[in-house]
């Protein structure tokens, strides 16, 4: 599964082996590095990094925010001694808009040729300031006519730009501006059994942002980004007890959900004012995040009577968060699994569980090389 959005074009060159790409996932709060080397069959870890963007949860100016981004990836490329120029990235939000079309199957070099003109109708932004990828699923005949079933991306050129300017001031050389929803299937593809045929739910919980991707035969059917994220329920903290944004953050991963009656009543018995307090700003935001995945399911099952979600993959920082799997799993019904994308790896044993599922997007990154979108 592949995308390449860019606001510039790569040669090919059949006869060259595709060179050596490192991965950096830029998130809210923090930056996540990854450097595979492929050794046979498996991916070996080279280096790996979680960097953070700000140690404190003070605002930076989207200057300062370049500036600290750029020195952070700088000094893990000097300590790691990572010679590529090659790099792997992606985007998400709201400026990133994905579209499931069936396009007229002529061939897919019409396709390219003609995709602004196909394209225009599925993209609420103006053609014209929006960088296009497609990937083509499968080919299929509706109402007599051959058609391609594709999925559709379109991403502003403004946050691809702001990614370009960051690789620029380092010298390095994107050759892949993927979609993190999409890096998030890859690192399922990474890990999974190719022979096992299920649909399963991915949910990525990053600071601002949440992606979740429903996975269907090895094929992401629907994929979408949410608002409500980490920082969501530190903001709930915050406005319940007041006090400032790293105390929230602590007594959020300190105390998490208290989700049964025995847990409650341990904590009352205690005088535990302050996790009784912390699980009750939590849990609305926890319901609304379930809402949201809810209705995603729903309207994928509605168009498929016969799929059942077998599983939720949960990762991204708040995934640690404590007892929301648990909490998640008992109002959706559906096995909740804390997602380790590197654990496949030769090396991901060296990655503890808490930093592991903060990178299944930059391990879905990682595997993506030089013009493989040119394989469908």
């Amino acid at each position: 599964m592949g995308f390449t959005i860019s606001t510039f074009s790569l040669p090919h060159l059949p006869f060259l082996k595709p060179r050596d790409t490192f991965a950096i996932d830029i998130g809210t709060s923090s930056i996540k590095v990854l450097y595979l080397k492929k050794s046979g069959s498996r991916y070996v870890i080279q280096s790996w990094g979680i960097l953070p963007i700000l140690d404190s949860g003070s605002e930076l100016s989207p200057q300062d925010r370049k500036g600290m981004i750029v020195a952070r990836l700088a000094e893990f490329i000097a300590r790691e001694k990572i010679t590529t120029k090659n790099i792997v990235s992606s985007v998400s939000g709201n400026q990133v808009v994905v579209r499931y079309v069936k396009f007229p199957a002529h061939s897919r070099e019409v396709l390219m040729r003609t995709i602004q003109f196909e394209a225009e109708p599925y993209i609420p932004f103006d053609i014209n300031d929006v960088d296009l990828g497609i990937h083509i699923i499968g080919n299929m005949v509706e109402d007599g006519q051959k058609k391609f079933d594709s999925i559709l991306v379109a991403a502003k050129k403004d946050i691809a730009q702001s990614r370009l300017e960051i690789f620029s001031d380092l010298n390095l050389r994107p050759i892949i501006i993927d979609v993190d929803a999409f890096a998030l299937a890859n690192a399922y593809e990474l890990s999974s059994d190719p022979s096992i045929i299920e649909t399963v739910l991915l949910v990525n919980i990053g600071a601002a942002i949440t992606n979740l991707a429903l996975i269907d035969n090895h094929i992401p059917r629907v994929v979408r980004d949410i608002f409500i994220a980490g920082n969501s329920f530190t903001k709930s903290i915050q406005k319940n007890i007041s006090g400032d944004f790293v105390s929230a953050e602590i007594g959020k991963a300190r105390c998490g959900l208290l989700i049964s009656v025995e847990d409650k009543e341990r904590m009352l018995a205690d005088d535990q004012r302050e996790a009784l307090q912390v699980s009750s700003a939590l849990i609305p935001v926890a319901r609304e995040l379930i809402s949201e995945i809810q209705k995603l399911i729903d309207f994928y099952v509605g168009q498929n009577s016969d799929k059942v979600v077998s599983k939720l993959l949960l990762s991204g920082g708040s995934a640690a968060l404590p007892n929301l799997d648990t909490y998640i799993q008992q109002e959706l019904k559906i096995p909740v699994i804390k997602f380790n994308p590197v654990a496949s790896l030769s090396g991901g044993d060296r990655i503890d569980n808490d930093d592991a599922i903060r990178m299944a997007v930059v391990a879905g990154l990682a595997i993506r090389q030089e013009n493989d979108s040119i394989k469908q």
